[in-house]
């Protein structure tokens, strides 16, 4: 849903809220808001005070009575004596009735019949409470008779409070639950969601090839164990791609014997036509043997990450190839500081240049300020173009579309495997296709988030 927050803590606080505001609304009927004329909290100890008015009458003796009386009221009560009940023969309704029962309970009279009850509503201005009007339109009077054991009537009229609209103890038990409770989880979510945010951002670093120190095992338990399986997964990587390239790093060393062995065995044959063709085939077999080697030592894994102008970066790669006598162009921004593995990432646009030059004649870089989140780097030529069932399995390892013409180029099919390679541990992605005019296109795409500045 849209409405909901996208971060962890905002959804932590949106429900807090929604359950704090669902509790106040339950309780809104327990607690007898929300609508009706009198509260009953207040309509309880009105009545309670009734009952007290009338023991103190009882126990008064040979005290004033009319002193205890007014000493008794208050602004929602008024106590009187009557030599007869006043509501004598009026006849109460059910709600009536079931005061005066209450009443009676709270006299501990035997009959109900010695209480009587009357309901009326008054206007606003007739009510002795500050502002009736504030919930209703009519004040709720309320005027409770019963005999005293001399025979005379205390009669009170009594005023309970008004229910008040739901709005005003929502408006103030709210903020107060809600606020103080807002501020200990804004401050304990920051701590509890720290390792999160740490694993989000090593988890971004390994993508990108580079390598990562343990996280500190912390916070809940949940996210120790979370922690803890990364640490594991990033070790078992690290030595599964140590491992490997030790067993390359062993296997090339052990062809370089004997291909060094068999280069000097070359040298004795007395053909000439035979023997060049037994040192083009051993060469051959070096550079795989070197390639391979180097390709399986991923360099782009163990370098440093650093901030470097990338512009300067496409810019040398192109320069470089422009000195040995190549057709090579370049086009950059004038600044572009790039977070990245230089190294790593100028061999991956070198390929593809050489790439571009050795097939295509020519070669065209190209990089593009960053937007949409990525910026590209183009690399074109002017060749054949390749075909669309090669697009993808050039960037595999020994793949040649024409072997016998990438025999003469001196390739051994792992350039282009190497600068994927490259590219992908810099969290980007590398792709090959024709252009419209003729030739061949190479895209490099890398993540903006790196760029450290716009362009220039």
């Amino acid at each position: 849903m849209k409405l909901l927050p996208r971060t962890l803590a905002g959804q932590l606080v949106g429900l807090l809220l929604s359950g704090v505001v669902a509790a106040h609304l339950i309780a809104l009927p327990i607690s007898g808001l929300g609508g009706g004329a009198m509260h009953p909290l207040s309509l309880r100890q009105i009545l309670e005070r009734y009952a007290a008015a009338y023991r103190a009458m009882q126990a008064c003796g040979g005290c004033d009575p009319q002193a205890l009386l007014a000493a008794l009221g208050a602004q929602d009560a008024r106590f009187s004596l009557l030599p007869a009940p006043a509501l004598a023969g009026a006849e109460m309704d059910g709600d009536e009735a079931e005061l005066a029962a209450s009443v009676t309970r709270l006299l501990h009279a035997g009959s109900a019949a010695a209480v009587a009850v009357h309901l009326q509503q008054e206007r606003p201005e007739n009510s002795p409470l500050a502002r009736p009007a504030a919930a209703t339109a009519h004040a709720t009077s309320l005027t409770v008779e019963s005999a005293l054991p001399d025979g005379r009537v205390l009669s009170a009229k009594l005023w309970p409070a008004v229910r008040t609209s739901w709005w005003r103890p929502l408006g103030f038990s709210v903020p107060v639950s809600v606020l103080p409770v807002l501020l200990v989880i804004f401050l304990f979510a920051r701590r509890l969601l720290r390792p999160v945010r740490a694993l989000a951002q090593a988890a971004e670093q390994i993508s990108r090839g580079e390598q990562v120190v343990a996280l500190p095992v912390r916070g809940p338990k949940e996210l120790r164990e979370v922690t803890a399986a990364f640490n594991t997964m990033q070790e078992r990587l690290s030595r599964f791609v140590a491992d490997r390239t030790r067993m390359i790093a062993a296997i090339s060393h052990d062809f370089r014997t004997p291909i060094t062995s068999l280069r000097l065995r070359v040298e004795m044959v007395n053909d000439p036509g035979l023997r060049g063709a037994m040192t083009r085939t051993l060469d051959e077999m070096r550079a795989m043997v070197e390639e391979t080697l180097h390709f399986a030592r991923d360099d782009s894994v163990r370098e440093t990450t650093v901030e470097v102008d990338l512009s300067e970066l496409v810019a040398r790669a192109g320069s470089e190839r422009a000195a040995l006598g190549h057709d090579v162009c370049w086009e950059v921004p004038a600044s572009l500081p790039y977070r990245c593995r230089p190294v790593a990432l100028a061999r991956a646009v070198g390929n593809l240049a050489d790439n571009a030059v050795r097939y295509g004649k020519r070669a065209r870089l190209r990089l593009e300020p960053p937007a949409s989140g990525a910026l590209r780097i183009l690399v074109d030529d002017d060749g054949p173009g390749i075909p669309e069932e090669w697009l993808d399995k050039a960037f595999e390892p020994f793949a040649r579309p024409d072997r016998g013409r990438n025999r003469e180029a001196g390739g051994v099919g792992l350039g282009l495997a190497i600068a994927r390679s490259c590219i992908e541990a810099h969290g980007g992605r590398v792709w090959l296709e024709n252009r419209p005019e003729g030739g061949a296109r190479a895209i490099i795409l890398l993540p903006a988030s790196a760029a450290t500045g716009a362009a220039t």
